[in-house]
């Protein structure tokens, strides 16, 4: 109950954090999830969570990374293939090398093992971390797509990297030809492994729809169970399991690639799924390692044997190495730059984007966070919580570099206020062409979806504007019931006493919202005397009277008020408001009463005319020059989201 308790604070303060991020944009979201990791160990004390290492990789590592492989920019990647390996393996292995020896070097107590385990773990980058932070500045398309690369693969190559140190740590033994020959075999097993897994797991999906199965929850949960299962194949037969998960996810991307409305459907549940996913597990990654820093940092305070006032410095230092590393490999190695002949000027900038680009982050954090806390004689490996806590350092070192100098090398994003006239005058254009097609049969589908319709025009404007719009017509909605019952009052077509009790409920509402003087209930009376009332007989009703004249008034007044709307100049006030008001008062009045309830056949072909209507509609608004054909897309973009969402309603 406990593990359970804590996981659930956990994910509320990965919530937490992406609301604080909206206010405190300047701060990257993996450092407020540290923090509030921190601030959730205080009451927590004893009960932080221990996870055993295998099963940390497992629960975040399989997922994490088989996304990456399936939503990365295949082209790209091949396109850009020569930088991206030169960086996700020749830049690795020379970080691993160099940066372990220094790491001994600078602290003899960490073992050769321990030291080179730690520097795999430094070696990775972190695509997203560098996103989260390239959305405050204009990034080089070239220079995202090979960070992304690069990510994707040097994710893999680190994580085996840091694999053959642990086991040498753990036995104590390590052959660098064994352990080459080892990678290799390993390696493309692992890659094997994960293609046929996912090729089976496609042609599974195939069969079942084959015989007419086609259920859309079955279809995800089997690909969300797909990275766990082909990572526990790979570690049970023996064969690298990171880079089995990678290529089962690049594998896996290829199902979607068949344009058909079932697929439509899966690939946009698929993203909003995984989307979910993985900002969970890279929060969580974070908000434990906070969980965790308190109980490590008194650890090490309580260590003897390490000098806390050399703990900072060794943080900057090992950072320093590693971010040298990475601009000279870059400087020297310039199979990245679209022009070989660009300025040193341009060399150097592009160079230092690079590096300082070249973010830790969740690959770091679970590697360290997986260390043994045992070795393989039973010994407990006392160093353990000063890698982890060198490792946070120098996550929150380069996280903090790029937050701060990346908005010098690179242009600031333009903050585009947003515009939705066009939009909006589409949709209404959309909106009035339906109309046309309205007929008694189809009312109460229409009116379905056009009621949708509204809603998507209310999303694109100002809160504002439809506060007001919608302040002025309950104003004048009640104005109008107030005229028309006063009339019927003085026709004497309705009882006097319910229509002067409605009269001075409206009358009093009026003088709430407006405080204008005639609405003063002194003033009202004084109208009411100066209509000769005198001459009124107020005759006693009974219940069942009194309850008929009241419907009556309410039947008189909604059906003054549909006029009354019907005859609003559509340009004064805003149309989807009024049409709001205008359908609430037609429902009161009991149009489409009579007409049997919703039939989701009718609804779906009005949806379906609709969209053609819209799409038709979004080809005008091109052709005619009023939006370009980048909005051209985004428009039909997301009328076939709305499709595929409503597919998945009936």
């Amino acid at each position: 109950m406990e593990i359970f308790e804590l996981i659930l604070l956990m994910l509320s303060a990965v919530f937490l954090s992406n609301v604080l991020s909206r206010f405190l944009p300047s701060i990257a979201v993996p450092l407020i999830q540290v923090l509030l990791g921190i601030i959730l160990a205080i009451p927590l004390g004893d009960h932080t969570m221990d996870i055993n290492p295998e099963l940390f990789l497992l629960l975040f590592m399989a997922p994490i990374l088989f996304n990456d492989g399936a939503r990365t920019d295949k082209k790209s990647l091949w396109k850009n293939r020569k930088a991206i390996l030169s960086l996700s393996i020749g830049l690795v292995f020379v970080t691993v090398g160099v940066l372990g020896a220094f790491i001994h070097y600078l602290i003899p107590a960490i073992p050769f093992a321990a030291a080179f385990a730690l520097a795999a773990a430094l070696a990775p980058t972190d695509a997203v971390a560098v996103g989260a932070l390239a959305e405050k500045v204009r990034m080089p398309h070239k220079i995202m797509h090979i960070l992304e690369g690069e990510s994707l693969i040097n994710d893999a190559s680190g994580l085996v990297s840091f694999q053959f140190a642990v086991l040498a740590l753990v036995t104590g033994t390590f052959s660098f030809m064994s352990a080459g020959t080892s990678f290799l075999l390993l390696s493309l097993g692992g890659i094997a492994l994960g293609v046929v897994l996912s090729l089976l797991k496609i042609m599974l999906m195939r069969g079942l729809r084959q015989l007419g199965i086609e259920n859309m929850t079955s279809f995800m949960l089997m690909e969300i169970l797909l990275p766990f299962l082909i990572f526990m194949v790979a570690e049970n037969i023996g064969v690298n399991g990171i880079l089995a998960v990678v290529s089962g996810g690049m594998v896996h991307s290829f199902s979607y690639k068949r344009i058909n409305p079932e697929m439509a459907q899966l690939n946009l549940l698929s993203k909003n799924t995984w989307s979910v996913i993985i900002f969970s597990l890279n929060g969580l990654v974070f908000v434990l390692l906070g969980t965790q820093l308190p109980q490590i940092m008194t650890a090490i305070w309580e260590d003897t044997g390490i000098h806390k006032s050399m703990l900072f410095l060794y943080i900057f230092g090992i950072t320093f190495l590693l971010l040298a590393l990475r601009f000279l490999w870059i400087l020297f190695f310039r199979n990245y730059e679209e022009n070989a002949h660009a300025d040193l000027v341009s060399r150097l900038k592009n160079t230092f984007l690079y590096t300082v680009a070249g973010v830790r982050g969740t690959i770091t954090l679970v590697s360290a966070l997986s260390l043994p806390f045992v070795l393989g004689q039973g010994n407990a490996f006392p160093e353990r919580d000063l890698l982890v806590f060198i490792a946070a350092g120098v996550i929150i070192t380069t996280l903090l570099l790029a937050n701060f100098t990346l908005p010098l090398f690179a242009a600031k994003k333009d903050v585009v206020v947003a515009d939705h006239t066009t939009a909006i005058e589409l949709l209404r254009d959309v909106v009035g062409q339906l109309q046309r097609y309205k007929t008694d049969e189809n009312e109460v589908e229409m009116n379905n979806v056009l009621k949708m319709y509204n809603g998507r025009i209310f999303s694109l404007m100002e809160h504002k504007e439809v506060s007001a719009t919608e302040k002025e017509l309950r104003r004048l909605t009640q104005e109008w019931q107030l005229e028309n019952t006063r009339r019927l009052v003085f026709e004497r077509k309705i009882d006097t006493g319910v229509g002067l009790s409605l009269m001075m409920r409206l009358g009093k509402r009026l003088y709430v919202q407006t405080r204008a003087e005639k609405y003063r209930a002194r003033m009202r009376y004084r109208q009411l005397l100066s209509h000769s009332i005198r001459d009124f007989r107020i005759v006693p009703l009974s219940f069942e009277e009194r309850r008929k004249e009241r419907a009556k008034l309410q039947t008189e007044n909604n059906q003054f008020v549909v006029q009354k709307l019907n005859e609003l100049d559509k340009n004064e006030f805003n149309p989807e408001v009024v049409s709001l008001y205008l359908m609430n008062f037609e429902r009161a009045l009991g149009y489409g009463k009579n007409k049997k309830e919703t039939d989701n056949e009718k609804l779906q072909t009005t949806i379906d005319l609709a969209s053609q209507i819209e799409r038709e509609t979004i080809q005008h608004y091109f052709e005619k020059g009023t939006i370009t054909r980048k909005e051209m897309k985004v428009y039909r973009d997301n009328l076939l989201a709305i499709e595929a969402s409503f597919q998945l309603e009936f």
